[in-house]
């Protein structure tokens, strides 16, 4: 019984340890706001011109703010596009990163319909994925 209870002891001094260990550390950057993998992004998915003719240039932008300040250096930032056609694959086209939060892709549409345009964009932890639609014609 001796070495159980020395075995015993010795496990609670460690889980002790542990957990004044993991109490010291400092979350108060946390807590104030300076941790900003906590607070979430706004990404604003903008579509110029909003409806266009098949194969005209079209820019997609998404301008990604944490807050209200904008992100320059953005994990990730994917434009996805699906086309009218369910059955077509859809399109994914990483964005570039112009200025000020501001990331851009230019493209054309080459079929008459009403096409979904969903941003994908990742900082630190946290995920955004707005969504517009734009209608090409003939």
């Amino acid at each position: 019984m001796r070495y159980k209870s020395k075995i015993v002891i010795v496990m609670y001094i460690l889980l002790l340890l542990a957990v004044v260990g993991c109490g010291n550390n400092n979350h108060a950057d946390m807590e104030m706001g300076f941790n900003d993998s906590m607070n979430p992004i706004e990404a604003d998915l903008s579509i110029v011109p909003e409806q266009i003719k098949v194969n005209e240039k079209i820019a997609i932008e998404v301008v990604v703010t944490q807050q209200n300040m904008k992100i320059s250096d953005a994990d990730k930032v994917i434009i996805e596009i699906a086309p009218p056609d369910k059955e077509s694959k859809h399109i994914e086209i990483p964005a570039s990163h112009v200025g000020e939060g501001k990331y851009v892709v230019e493209t054309s549409l080459k079929q008459v319909g009403t096409y979904r345009i969903t941003s994908h964009v990742t900082v630190g932890a946290m995920h955004a994925m707005p969504s517009k639609e734009i209608i090409i014609v003939e």
